[in-house]
């Protein structure tokens, strides 16, 4: 079932390695009018990176972008002991399971080794990009799942989802990001159609270039799908220039305001 928000108007892969880069029904009608919460909390944020070449995830476009973004928000969840305690995020290529052992002792304010009531109750903000942009989905999915989390703290407040994409079995694309119930608002920001300048064009008619996943969602979660290239002003926006884009309206929302620079809204499909 395809639904049409009602929301009015409001990349990092250009290296070669993107080459190889791996890769029901709604029980409601979701219509995607929050932007923000009407009461400001405290928040927490963890960040994903796209895909890059070799160990260095600043030589690919947009990573850059994505850490500034990520480091200006509240509370930022960082691997300080792990493979990625150079960053400001967690790379492509990443343990996913090392992740959520760093997400759950970050939220684990008490020391007893799980998330709960007991804890201090932080609103979470999930940001991935690109192929971190799966890589997020994930971990989020595996949040619903895991024993540390009580019922009640198994939720992520905002999951940003910056143009997501990754491949299976090297080189084909997924469909779409499926979106795990547990996300309260997803805020997708994606482009469609890809400029003739487009970071990702890789190789012409072969890899690239790699525009954002349509995102499938549940009744439960109010979701935002917009995209960039449905207005002239930001049709110009790559694979790689959406972190830098999405930045304003992210800290916007993040702080409890109505962003006034988001892009159109986008279709979405329900699960």
């Amino acid at each position: 079932m395809r639904h049409h928000q009602t929301l009015s108007i409001f990349p990092s892969l250009c290296a070669l390695s993107l080459a190889l880069a791996g890769c029901a029904q709604a029980t409601q009608e979701n219509t995607g009018t929050s932007t923000a919460n009407a009461t400001v909390r405290e928040s927490a944020t963890v960040c994903f990176a796209g895909r890059s070449l070799g160990d260095d995830p600043y030589a690919s476009g947009g990573n850059s972008d994505l850490a500034n973004l990520c480091t200006s928000l509240p509370h930022l969840i960082r691997d300080v002991d792990g493979w990625d305690a150079d960053y400001p995020f967690f790379r492509w290529n990443a343990d996913l399971d090392h992740a959520l052992d760093v997400i759950v002792s970050a939220l684990d304010t008490d020391g007893d080794g799980s998330v709960t009531s007991n804890d201090e109750d932080r609103d979470l903000n999930v940001i991935g990009y690109s192929w971190g942009g799966f890589d997020a989905r994930d971990v989020i999915a595996a949040m619903q799942w895991d024993d540390r989390f009580s019922d009640d703290r198994r939720g992520v407040a905002r999951f940003f989802a910056l143009d997501p994409y990754q491949t299976v079995l090297l080189a084909f694309p997924r469909r779409a990001m499926q979106v795990p119930a547990n996300v309260q608002t997803l805020y997708e920001f994606r482009h469609t159609v890809a400029p003739d300048d487009d970071c990702s064009r890789v190789v012409p008619y072969l890899v690239g270039p790699f525009t954002g996943r349509e995102p499938e969602c549940t009744g439960d979660t109010v979701c935002n799908d917009y995209d960039y290239s449905a207005a002239d002003a930001t049709a110009g926006v790559d694979h790689c220039g959406v972190p830098a884009a999405a930045t304003h309206a992210i800290q916007e929302i993040v702080s409890g305001r109505e962003p006034d620079d988001l892009p159109p809204v986008s279709t979405y499909e329900t699960y």
